[in-house]
Formats: structure tokens, C-alpha cells, sequence
């Protein structure tokens, strides 16, 4: 049975990990999968050229030779372990998958944060520590959408989790308790 390339890239990037955790380089190997995602997204398509059967291996190496280079070792091992796999079309969501278990065992917390107008930075802040507090995190790192429709308060989305302090859902919870 063929696995999704999601299933593929978990397993990679798990493996990673716990490699990364026996050799105690744990934030090493962030950094390390941080710069491979900047490396393919400056060069879109460099996935698909490295796994493309139309180019033969001898052509190939030297590209993932130099990708590699400035690379610690357990990163080049790694990358060339993909490569002999024939996964790097696989890479980026390798990364991804990689930086979600990085973030959830070290308990950062991605959020998308709704407003009515844009926040400043002391109201980031205040709304970051509040909220890394109440969902016992330890970092959170927040994506800004400004929607007028709200009309004011604060929407947070994070953990398959809800929390709604908008001005609109008080006040549809205030008609609701007034036509009772």
C-alpha cells in the first residue's frame, strides 16, 4: 500500500527529531530544517527538479551536494537520505511536519488572532502573554487578520479551539437572553 505524502513526511520528520534528540542538538536541527525551507522557497520547484526521473542521479548529486554544504552532518545525512529516497519533492512538508512536533513539545502555540482594527505592538504583547498563560503554553505566535465585521473584542483560534471575545458575540448573546 502506497502512503499519502503527508503520512511520509510525519514519519521523516519524526525521525529527525528523536535523531536530533539523541544527539542533544535539538534547536540545531530547527534552525537547520528553518534554512532548508528558505533554501526551496527561493527556489520554487527545486523539489521537483531533484525528483524528476527525466535527470539522472550524476546530474542531480552536485545540486544536492551543494544544498548540503554548509550543513552540519547529521543535517547532510539526513537530506541525503531523502535524496536517496527519492523525497525531496517531499521536503517542504517535511519541514512543515518538522516544525510542528518542534512547536508542540516545546509548547508553542500557533494562533490566528481576529480583531476589528490592527493591534499595536504593547497590545500583541499584552494579548500574547495572557493567552500563552491561559492555554499553558510557553511561546505563542500569533497570525494577524483585521475583520470591521466583528466590530470590536478579539477572536483566537488555536488548538482546534475557539475563543470569542468579540463585541458581535456579546451582543448576539445579550439578544438572545432579552428575547427569553
Amino acid at each position: 500500500m502506497k502512503l499519502n505524502k503527508h503520512t511520509v513526511a510525519t514519519r521523516y520528520a519524526k525521525a529527525y527529531y528523536n535523531l536530533a534528540e539523541e544527539h542533544d542538538c535539538i534547536k540545531e536541527a530547527f534552525d537547520n530544517m528553518m534554512d532548508i525551507r528558505q533554501i526551496f522557497g527561493e527556489n520554487p520547484g527545486l523539489g521537483l527538479v531533484l525528483s524528476d526521473a527525466r535527470l539522472t542521479l550524476a546530474q542531480k548529486r552536485p545540486i544536492v551536494d551543494n544544498l548540503i554544504k554548509n550543513f552540519p552532518e547529521l543535517m547532510q545525512n539526513f537530506v541525503l537520505m531523502i535524496f536517496d529516497y527519492d523525497r525531496m519533492g517531499d521536503m517542504e512538508l517535511i519541514v512543515d511536519e518538522f516544525e510542528k512536533l518542534y512547536d508542540h513539545k516545546n509548547r508553542t502555540i500557533l494562533a490566528k488572532v481576529t480583531t476589528a482594527v490592527p493591534l499595536t505592538e504593547a497590545q500583541k504583547t499584552r494579548l500574547a502573554d495572557v493567552f500563552v498563560k491561559k492555554i499553558d503554553g510557553k511561546k505563542v505566535i500569533f497570525d494577524e487578520v483585521v475583520d470591521p465585521e466583528i466590530l470590536g473584542g478579539v477572536i483566537i483560534e488555536a488548538e482546534h479551539q475557539i475563543f470569542d471575545g468579540s463585541i458581535r458575540l456579546n451582543l448576539e448573546t445579550l439578544k438572545k437572553q432579552i428575547a427569553k
